[in-house]
């Protein structure tokens, strides 16, 4: 195997290749460093393989004519597990792992997340598996659970009242060892969130921010549990909080901890992840709010939440891909507030939207193998603008100059398993004389889409930013 490969094929097969699966799980589990116990994909026979693979059918990937990784889909409750995950060791590092990843994302269509269980002898394994997305949920040695969450909710508060009536709203169902973990910029109203729920709880006190105490038991006033209201900025761990003289167990009470992403996992095999970030730049906030519009995102992790009755306020975003990227927001807004949207979110990436007697032209991603705008990151090193990038990639990926370039407004979108907010800048040309074909390199295939006809392998999100840019939507 060598020379320049192909990129990796993922298909879905049934029992009927469990010996093309077998033979990868077996070259894979035993080019691993010995356990002990031995790993029990390593005693799995064909029959027993046909007999897994019958239940949801698995994936294999190929490069070439050679299949060289698989996996066993395995559905339990609200939960996707992803069995017998091997790659042939001669093909590592050729992105057929996160090949069969995505391909199981698209597979698990309706389900709350992804789980995987490594050994906790296998360290670089675990690291792996978290930089895929998947976190820690519990350990019962010598295995390791991780979990990817699929499912994102989308909620829009445009003033401090609405932000309390999603917590209150929520509370309503919360019960004793709930864990909520929230992250945002500072002022993001993640303490306006916590009052909501300390409302809708019940409890005594004023909940204000505990920045200075890092730690606030709230008793409630009726029968429910007291509120724990936590602020993980200071804490160098979780474990910290063992040392904390509180009045009551965190298994006794509902915990809030702001600030809490990446520390706070460890305190409950369950959790509510809830991000808050800023609307864009023209929303014009009520003088008298107490907060700029805000959006909430959030993130059901593990089986305390696959019966979350979501709030009735939640939207659907824009737009959204089943490998998790979701189309948040798209304003329209002058050029120049470029330089005026919310600094924690960067504005990464330039799109333009070439018209040609009412078509539009989409460019064929190699990688992710669809059909999408033209565009490119900006490059802020070399001070480059958005204009320019859009300029520099639609050049680069047509081999001619666009025409007049027109600003229609601001995409914000949610990635992939990492959850990165960004903006990207959105603008509109109409082309007297198209390319008829692409120039090579970066794009292999162009198509015009008449943005009604269905385009397979056509990006949703593109589609829809597509159709916003004609004015459709």
């Amino acid at each position: 195997m060598s020379g320049r490969r192909p990129a990796p094929v993922v298909r879905r097969v049934g029992p009927e290749a469990a010996a093309e699966v077998l033979a990868v799980v077996r070259e894979a589990f035993a080019a691993r460093p010995p356990l002990d116990p031995p790993a029990e994909a390593l005693t799995e026979t064909e029959e027993s393989m046909a007999a897994l693979l019958a239940k949801h059918g698995g994936l294999v990937a190929r490069l070439g004519d050679e299949t060289v990784g698989a996996l066993v889909l395995d559905p339990v409750g609200g939960s996707m597990y992803l069995r017998r995950f091997g790659v042939a060791p001669q093909a590592q590092g050729h992105g057929v792992a996160a090949r069969l990843i995505d391909a199981a994302v698209n597979a698990s269509g309706g389900f709350d997340d992804l789980t995987v269980v490594a050994r906790e002898e296998l360290p670089r394994t675990i690291r792996f598996w978290q930089r895929q997305g998947f976190r820690e949920v519990r350990r019962f040695s010598p295995n390791v659970e991780l979990r990817r969450p699929l499912n994102t909710f989308v909620f829009d508060a445009p003033d401090a009242e609405a932000m309390r009536e999603i917590g209150e709203a929520l509370a309503g169902q919360l019960v004793p060892g709930d864990l909520l973990v929230l992250s945002g910029e500072l002022g993001a109203g993640k303490t306006t969130f916590t009052q909501g729920i300390g409302a809708g709880l019940g409890v005594r006190g004023d909940i204000t921010s505990p920045t200075f105490v890092i730690a606030r038991v709230h008793p409630s006033l009726a029968d429910g549990p007291p509120l724990v209201h936590v602020d993980a900025y200071r804490l160098g761990g979780i474990d910290e909080l063992d040392d904390l003289d509180l009045d009551t167990s965190l298994e006794e009470s509902v915990t809030v901890v702001e600030w809490g992403e990446g520390v706070a996992e460890g305190l409950a095999e369950s959790r509510l992840e809830i991000r808050i970030i800023r609307a864009l730049a023209d929303d014009e906030p009520d003088a008298d709010a107490e907060l700029d519009p805000r959006r909430v995102l959030m993130t059901p992790v593990g089986p305390r939440w696959y019966e979350l009755d979501v709030p009735s306020s939640h939207r659907p975003p824009l737009a959204e891909k089943l490998n998790e990227n979701l189309l948040l927001d798209f304003r329209r807004c002058p050029e120049e507030e470029l330089g005026h949207l919310d600094p924690e979110i960067p504005l990464v990436l330039s799109l333009t939207v070439a018209e040609h007697e009412g078509r539009t032209l989409m460019v064929r991603n190699h990688w992710s193998r669809e059909w999408e705008l033209s565009g490119k990151e900006v490059d802020d090193e070399e001070g480059e603008t958005p204009r320019a990038a859009a300029v520099r990639a639609f050049r680069t990926e047509t081999g001619s100059e666009p025409a007049d370039l027109d600003f229609v407004g601001v995409a914000t979108v949610q990635l992939g398993h990492e959850r990165r907010i960004e903006h990207a800048a959105i603008y509109h040309t109409v082309l007297v004389h198209p390319p008829e074909t692409p120039p090579g390199g970066e794009v292999k295939q162009m198509t015009w889409w008449d943005l009604e006809s269905d385009l397979p392998a056509l990006s949703p999100i593109d589609a829809h930013l597509a159709r916003l840019a004609h004015g459709l939507t």
